[in-house]
């Protein structure tokens, strides 16, 4: 299964990555860090409808979106701020507006770490991504609580909560590859 992991976060080796790694590490796949690229925000002008693609020349456009088609699952991940989810995190979101529609049927991951706060808000706006674009969502998400660097190696429920995820994308990814039983298909209805 092919899995992509995006983290919003602007930090290196910030809490959001250590959880994103630990899925990663059970489900494989490729890490990518938003803030290493250079992606513009969506300027809103909605040439993606005429055209069928992004006008916008950037990084998210040349390297990220042809990595978003490819996948079978996305495991987005953000760091909370003010009660949602982090700009870098927001930017991708709005800038997949010219793609929606070809996310359909893939599997999405949530995980969110904050002080306490805003928790909610940020998994909700992520998990309406992937319902925006009609993907299966994995679970409800992975909430970690941290704020310092390296703090989230204390929260072993959201640590066992990020590889839960793992598992859970590799069962929906066995069942969403899986062709339906011959008896299924000639006994449906006409």
């Amino acid at each position: 299964m092919n899995i992509v992991y995006i983290s919003g976060s602007p930090r290196k080796n910030s809490n959001t990555d250590y959880l994103l790694k630990i899925t990663l590490s059970v489900a494989g796949g490729q890490f990518i860090k938003l803030a290493d690229y250079r992606i513009e925000p969506c300027k809103s002008c909605r040439a993606c409808q005429k055209l069928g693609k992004c006008v916008i020349d950037d990084d998210m456009y040349n390297i990220i979106i042809p990595t978003l088609l490819k996948t079978d699952a996305i495991v987005i991940g953000s760091p909370v701020y003010f009660n949602n989810v982090s700009a870098q995190t927001k930017a991708f979101i709005d800038r997949t507006w010219c793609i929606r529609g070809r996310l359909r049927n893939k599997i999405g991951g949530a995980i969110v770490v904050g002080r306490r706060y805003g928790i909610e808000s940020a998994i909700t706006a992520i998990n309406a991504f992937f319902l925006k674009h009609e993907m299966i969502v994995a679970n409800r998400g992975v909430c970690g609580i941290a704020f310092e660097e390296g703090e989230i190696i204390k929260d072993t429920e959201a640590i066992n909560a990020a590889k839960k995820l793992g598992e859970r994308i590799k069962e929906l990814g066995k069942i969403r590859l899986k062709p339906e039983p011959d008896h299924l298909i000639n006994n449906k209805c006409h």
